[in-house]
C-alpha cells in the first residue's frame, strides 16, 4: 500500500508542560479535504519490561491510575526523561518502583500504543535474572505494589480484566511471541 501522507497546514501548542504536550494542527487530507482540528499528544515515549526473576517467576506491580479510578496489574513502565535511552529508562524505572535489577537486557522491540493520536514509542525490555536489591523509591503520585507471578497467574490476570492496560497487553503479547514466557 502507497502510504498516503497528510499535510501539516498549522500547528499551535493548547498545553505545552513537562508532563503534557498536546498541540492542534490543520491538516490536509490526500484528496484535499482539510480538518480544521486535529489533535495530537507530542511524547517522547516509555520503557516497559517483562522481567524474570531468579525464581523463575515474572514481575508484575498492582497500581493505582487516577483517570480510570481503578487498581490493575501492570509491568514495569516509565516515561523516557530528556535526552535518556530507553535501556536506561528501564532499568531506572524497574529499581525505583521494585527495587528489582537484573543482570541480563534484552531489547524485545519497540511499538506505537496510540499511532491515531500520540507521537509515543513504548520500548520493550526482557530482564532475566531479576532480584531485590533495594526497597522501592516510589514518586507521591506512585500507589504501586510489585509482585512475582508465575505465567499462569499472568494469564489468569489478563483473562480476568485484571491486567488491562493497553501498554502491558501488548507486550505480554510481544513476550509471547518472543518465547520469554518459555525460556
Amino acid at each position: 500500500m502507497d502510504r498516503p501522507h497528510w499535510k501539516r497546514l498549522r500547528s499551535t501548542y493548547l498545553i505545552d508542560s513537562m508532563y503534557l504536550k498536546i498541540r492542534r494542527d490543520e491538516i490536509e487530507l490526500p484528496d484535499g479535504t482539510v480538518l480544521p482540528d486535529y489533535y495530537i499528544r507530542e511524547a517522547r515515549g516509555f520503557a516497559i519490561v517483562i522481567a524474570r526473576t531468579v525464581k523463575q517467576r515474572f514481575l508484575a506491580i498492582e497500581q493505582y491510575r487516577y483517570a480510570s479510578d481503578d487498581v490493575g496489574l501492570e509491568f514495569v513502565a516509565g516515561s523516557l526523561e530528556h535526552s535518556e535511552e530507553p535501556l536506561h529508562c528501564a532499568q531506572r524505572e524497574m529499581r525505583e518502583e521494585t527495587g528489582y535489577d537484573a543482570p541480563h537486557w534484552r531489547l524485545l522491540g519497540e511499538f506505537r500504543p496510540d499511532p491515531v493520536r500520540s507521537t509515543s514509542v513504548a520500548y520493550l525490555f526482557f530482564a532475566d535474572g531479576a532480584h531485590r536489591v533495594a526497597d522501592p523509591q516510589l514518586e507521591p503520585t506512585e500507589q504501586i505494589e510489585a509482585a512475582e507471578l508465575s505465567l499462569e497467574e499472568l494469564l489468569a490476570a489478563a483473562r480476568a480484566g485484571r491486567m488491562h492496560a493497553g501498554p502491558s497487553l501488548a507486550a505480554f503479547s510481544i513476550g509471547l511471541a518472543h518465547g520469554v514466557f518459555s525460556d
